[in-house]
């Protein structure tokens, strides 16, 4: 008896952990519409990762930056510029082995330092070749700042969570999974601003910026949605072709006539569909767009060569969405053509 217990609550607690209440809900929608449409068919849906493209590896996500030659900074004399304790920290072994959001903040505090520098240093006739140096390495460092930002963020593994394709999707019921990830989002879009701009300060609380990326690694959601895209288009496409499939056959009312058969599938439509279905394709496709429209804030002003494995997962025009949106035109012009054999088409 006390293994048949242990077995049993096994089983609860595997059960538990296993739950997916997004595939419940899609798997009860498609067997519900195929009983009321007499149209037998089971969801067939394949993994996320069999449909979108992976992560590429990090390193064919790195962008190029363009190296300092060796000791330049060391060579200046930057006593005068405030920049000292800067580069310091920077030589030190904690900066030699800096992570990416690290290295960022470092960048984004020495080339407004070092830019007020070269202002100052103008004014003194004896110092005309330490401030061509110091130019010289703005230059270079603001060339490669849009990589640096690109860098920092998507080859980060904070970020590289986002994009898993093995999450579980979004539960139902529970909007706002997007929120607090979005003050994160807002604040790398508004780093990756300076690129356009010229005369730019470090941004205030940039020492917090490690911060957002903890907030970024707490969180699922970015996976979570993939997967979610990944659901609802198989299970809109299939039931559409479970629809449209009824289409060729007998209507299922004679002169748009309402009959039992009809009652059935207009209380599906509501029940499951309506109620049920449409309130989750809202929630996802609402908080998938945020997610969407602040990646791509970010990626604009970053280098392109890199990014068209991003633009496939976030971009209108890229694989996710262009399937999404394909599969729920599709099904709503299905479930608009069968209610209307009936008298009973909706605007949906």
């Amino acid at each position: 008896m006390r293994w048949l217990r242990l077995t049993f609550s096994t089983l609860l607690l595997s059960g538990c952990i296993n739950s997916d209440p997004a595939t419940d809900l899609v798997e009860t929608y498609a067997s519900r519409t195929a009983n009321a449409i007499e149209q037998p068919f089971d969801l067939q849906l394949k993994k996320t990762a069999e449909l979108y493209p992976t992560l590429p590896l990090r390193r064919e996500r790195l962008a190029p930056i363009e190296p300092i030659r060796e000791g330049l900074l060391e060579l200046l004399d930057l006593r005068h510029c405030n920049l000292m304790q800067l580069v310091a920290e920077r030589n030190t072994s904690l900066g030699r082995v800096a992570t990416g959001s690290q290295r960022l903040i470092y960048e984004l505090e020495f080339l407004p330092a070092a830019k007020a520098c070269i202002r100052d240093l103008e004014k003194d006739p004896d110092r005309q070749e330490m401030v061509a140096n110091l130019k010289s390495i703005v230059a270079i460092k603001s060339a490669s700042l849009p990589n640096q930002i690109w860098n920092s963020i998507y080859t980060s593994p904070e970020m590289e969570q986002h994009f898993s394709l093995g999450e579980l999707p979004l539960p139902p019921n529970m909007p706002g999974l997007i929120t607090p990830i979005t003050p994160t989002l807002e604040r790398f879009a508004q780093i990756s601003a300076l690129t356009q701009q010229s005369n730019w300060q470090t941004p205030a609380d940039i020492t917090n910026l490690e911060s957002h990326f903890e907030i970024l690694y707490r969180s699922q959601f970015g996976a979570q949605w993939l997967a979610s895209m990944a659901l609802l288009t198989q299970t809109l496409e299939q039931t559409a072709s479970a629809i449209e499939l009824k289409l060729q056959g007998r209507p299922i009312c004679f002169n748009k006539q309402q009959n039992n058969q009809s009652k059935i599938l207009w209380n599906v439509f509501m029940n499951f569909y309506v109620n049920s279905l449409q309130p989750y394709i809202a929630q996802v496709e609402k908080e998938g767009r945020i997610w969407s429209e602040l990646n791509l804030q970010i990626a604009n002003r970053l280098p392109t060569t890199h990014r068209n494995w991003l633009d496939q997962l976030i971009d209108t025009d890229g694989k996710v969405w262009r399937q999404y949106l394909s599969a729920r035109s599709r099904h709503t012009r299905a479930w608009q053509d069968i209610l209307d054999q009936c008298g009973l088409r909706p605007g949906i």
